[in-house]
């Protein structure tokens, strides 16, 4: 679930812009410029509960404004209270007709409430969007629903489609190596894997998996190689702390 959420928080599309002018007097609409300013400062530093106390009087002071809405739906999802991001998420796209950041971000709601056909629903609108800046994260997003949905050839072509517009998007090989574990073609998962380490030699989570299918394969010597890279890297997150632990297993053999 942990390695879920990670994923999901990395499909978000930032929100960090200036709120637009609303019809305010100058006073409250500067104090609402404010409150919303800080809350991105908290969000950016991943502090959701600051975020919502600078948010919720912002949005009572500028009911009206969309990006103010969208950051609140942000830091709602943040703290896993998904109703009320919806509404907010909702109200945000009403009022700025249907911006590709704040369609994206409900789709990557859906996915967090396992929602996955409005997932791919709104991830296909923010793709069809011409002036949408982050399409392989919506189209990435995409493929993520249809794999849970386990619908895994659908998925494959789905990162093929993120792949031919972002050759270098080291995630979407990550991602197509799920799908190959999922399938049973694990030649094909250690190839995207191998892939994905190339572009990204740093990428912890593609290191850590790739560990595993070489443990599988009994090739320990380069499984370790890349169980300590991933302890290097990142010793006190969840798979520095499995990678400690499957290399002390492998010292005891």
């Amino acid at each position: 679930m942990l390695c879920m959420r990670i994923f999901i928080c990395l499909l978000l599309v930032g929100l960090f812009a200036c709120a637009p002018v609303t019809d305010l007097p100058d006073e409250k609409q500067q104090q609402a410029e404010i409150n919303y300013k800080m809350a991105m400062s908290h969000l950016q530093a991943n502090n959701p509960t600051l975020a919502l106390k600078k948010l919720l009087p912002a949005v009572a002071m500028d009911p009206s404004n969309g990006t103010i809405h969208a950051a609140l739906a942000q830091a709602y999802q943040l703290k896993r209270s998904y109703p009320k991001a919806e509404r907010h998420y909702l109200k945000a796209l009403e009022l700025s007709t249907d911006d590709p950041r704040y369609l994206n971000n409900l789709a990557s709601l859906y996915l967090d409430m396992q929602q996955w056909d409005k997932a791919v629903e709104y991830f296909d609108k923010a793709a069809a969007d011409l002036l949408f800046l982050s399409t392989p994260i919506a189209l990435t997003g995409k493929g993520y629903a249809l794999f849970r949905k386990k619908d895994f050839h659908s998925a494959l072509k789905q990162y093929e489609k993120v792949l031919a517009i972002a050759p270098g998007y080291a995630r979407a090989y990550f991602l197509k190596s799920q799908v190959y574990t999922e399938l049973g073609q694990l030649d094909q998962a250690r190839q995207a894997l191998e892939r994905a380490v190339s572009l990204v030699p740093g990428y912890v989570q593609a290191n850590y998996q790739l560990a595993v299918l070489l443990l599988k394969e009994k090739e320990h010597k380069l499984a370790v190689e890349r169980l300590e890279l991933v302890v290097e890297a990142a010793p006190a997150s969840e798979f520095g702390l499995q990678a400690a632990e499957m290399l002390q297993g492998l010292q005891g053999q």
